[in-house]
């Protein structure tokens, strides 16, 4: 009896030495992961009427903004890799360093053409072309590519929307493409589909508004239902005159008081711009 007590002694003590390495491993790829994700204030630099709610499932996350300035050209996106926790965290390093080197080298592309791009970069990364590769991964995105000169946006999406509330306070929904970055190519003879881009001529005081699905699928309510995209929708379309700040305490509050109990079931990002 004292020699199973010794040993089960010694199988806990193991596990929580395990579980203690797992956890500084983990807390250690999140100081990495906070480093790539930009500051508020680099973002307010370049658009001082900005929000952003922000709220991982875990210590690192699948969901990460992504901001890139150049020759007045400012882009900004919401990125939903696949998965969250420590494998979604893993590919949003990919889409990160992908997007930077797109962005860079870009000379005159449209939002769409970035995400051409990056699908393809993606691909490449995780060896998707080859036919041993049965890996699906990828990412969702919603990118707004902006330009104060020109007063003109570019927005692409894939599987993810973007909400404009223009001057006469119409909100106006521009969907994204229905297609994921990355995955495997499609068969042969059949041709690689684009992603849509949408130009936007804006006016100062319109604001757009753009998310990944960690908010429309928490569950919540009395009735343990979806949050849904549509009630991004009305509390955008019921409130037209909030400010940046005003949006993010109302989708904040309005976000906890529908979880309630529920645990949150993804990565969370919603951002939104007024020019």
């Amino acid at each position: 009896m004292a020699r199973d007590i010794t040993e089960r002694k010694l199988i806990e003590m193991e596990i929580e030495e395990k579980n203690k390495s797992i956890t500084e491993s983990i807390n250690y790829a999140q100081r990495i992961q906070s480093a790539i994700i930009p500051s508020l204030d680099d973002i307010e630099q370049k658009l001082p009427k900005f929000f952003m709610f922000y709220r991982p499932r875990d210590v690192v996350s699948g969901d990460f903004p992504w901001f890139f300035e150049k020759d007045g050209n400012i882009y900004i996106a919401a990125v939903d890799c696949t998965g969250h926790g420590v494998p979604g965290a893993l590919l949003s390093f990919i889409g990160y360093f992908n997007l930077n080197i797109i962005a860079d080298h870009a000379d005159n592309l449209h939002a769409g053409q970035v995400l051409d791009l990056l699908h393809l970069g993606v691909r490449k990364t995780l060896k998707q072309d080859s036919e041993e590769q049965e890996a699906r991964d990828g990412m969702d995105i919603a990118l707004c590519k902006i330009n104060f000169e020109t007063g003109i946006l570019h927005f692409s999406g894939a599987h993810r929307p973007l909400y404009y509330l223009n001057a006469q306070r119409e909100l106006i929904q521009y969907k994204g493409t229905a297609q994921a970055i990355g995955g495997k190519p499609p068969r042969k003879g059949k041709e690689e589909k684009k992603f849509d881009n949408f130009e936007i001529k804006f006016v100062p005081g319109e604001k757009c508004f753009f998310f990944s699905d960690g908010l429309p699928d928490q569950i919540g309510g009395d009735e343990g239902r979806k949050y849904r995209p549509g009630r991004i929708k009305e509390l955008i379309e019921g409130n037209p005159e909030l400010t940046m700040a005003q949006y993010r305490e109302l989708f904040e509050k309005d976000f906890f008081e529908w979880k309630g109990n529920n645990k949150q079931v993804d990565d969370i990002l919603l951002i939104g711009i007024e020019f």
